[in-house]
């Protein structure tokens, strides 16, 4: 098996507060616990993961040896604009993770109720198969989340107001080594606001 696969999984697992035994990560990865359990023994002998009472955890090594990409929306109304994006984030490293603005992120930003609650956002994105992780973001300080998820790449979609260089300035203040890069889209006609308007 590919060891940047499991190691992929493990922090995707940890990242969400849950254990990265045998077991989860069987199911994670879609093999028996055995072969799961010998993965995490093969890797933790290769010094890229320390195992202990909440499975595996990812040593500084084994972070290195993986490739983090974050993205970060409201994601209320998911349509192939989204997936187009999601994708093309996926395919910038090992692991995506994917940060769902909160309600009340929503509320101040739109000036309206989310049409969707945070939790079932979050669940909806983890469901799909580019998307090995799903966090719902900190209100207010979006940097708290980089913190927390410790990325390698920010992605922006080619219409999110942030401005790469001031993310990539604050990042580095903040002790981050991370590159930001903005993504195109065959699709900038479709936006979840024009969609509304539509409907």
């Amino acid at each position: 098996m590919n060891n940047k696969r499991v190691l992929a999984a493990v922090y995707s697992l940890r990242i969400t507060g849950r254990n990265a035994g045998a077991r989860e990560l069987a199911a994670r990865l879609g093999v028996g616990p055995k072969e799961a359990r010998d993965e995490l023994e093969k890797l933790s002998r290769l010094g890229l993961v320390r195992l202990g009472s909440k499975g595996a955890e990812l040593t500084p090594r084994g972070r290195r040896a993986i490739k983090v990409v974050f993205i970060g929306g409201g994601f209320e109304v998911i349509h192939y604009g989204h997936l187009y994006t999601i994708e093309k984030a996926r395919g910038l490293g090992d692991a995506l993770v994917v940060s769902v603005a909160r309600d009340s992120t929503i509320r101040k930003r739109k000036n309206r109720e989310p049409l969707v609650g945070e939790g079932d956002r979050a669940r909806l994105l983890s469901a799909l198969r580019y998307v090995d992780a799903a966090v719902l973001g900190v209100e207010g300080d979006i940097y708290l989340t980089l913190e927390k998820t410790c990325p390698d790449v920010v992605a922006l979609g080619y219409d999110q107001y942030h401005m790469e260089e001031e993310i990539a300035r604050e990042a580095t203040q903040r002790g981050m080594k991370l590159k930001v890069v903005r993504l195109d889209s065959p699709y900038p006609e479709i936006k979840t606001s024009r969609l509304l308007k539509d409907f």
